[in-house]
């Protein structure tokens, strides 16, 4: 880890990559814990709707699926990273009661039909 400062200010409204570097979503929000103030999850919404004047996805994902590339300090989602005690979200702030915010299932759910990455293919029948 060369860089142990980031600003997440300065990456709201940022590209989120999963797989090989394809972009996903867009980090939307950070949700904080009130006692602490340590960061807790991740709102993002599908790459693509961040033009919408509001989008109609959203998914709350604890922040240990997440890292930075150290050297463009790009947001990267990875499932294999979390722990799945966080695989839901607990509570979310009261601006967020009239949202539907979908949690990590629905996410990898997502990305399954969505991300353009192609995976490993075996034909060993």
């Amino acid at each position: 880890m060369n860089t142990l400062i980031v600003s997440l200010s300065a990456t709201l409204g940022s590209e989120v990559f999963a797989g090989r570097g394809n972009p996903v979503a867009i980090l939307f929000d950070v949700i904080c814990n009130k006692d602490t103030g340590k960061i807790t999850y991740f709102i993002v919404c599908p790459h693509g709707q961040e033009k919408e004047a509001v989008p109609n996805e959203y998914y709350g994902i604890h922040h240990s699926y997440f890292y930075f590339d150290d050297d463009d300090e790009i947001l990267t989602f990875n499932a294999k990273l979390g722990n799945d005690e966080h695989s839901f979200y607990m509570d979310l702030p009261s601006h967020y009661d009239e949202m539907d915010v979908k949690d990590l299932t629905s996410f990898n759910r997502f990305l399954n039909t969505n991300d353009t990455t192609a995976g490993h293919r075996s034909d060993n029948e």
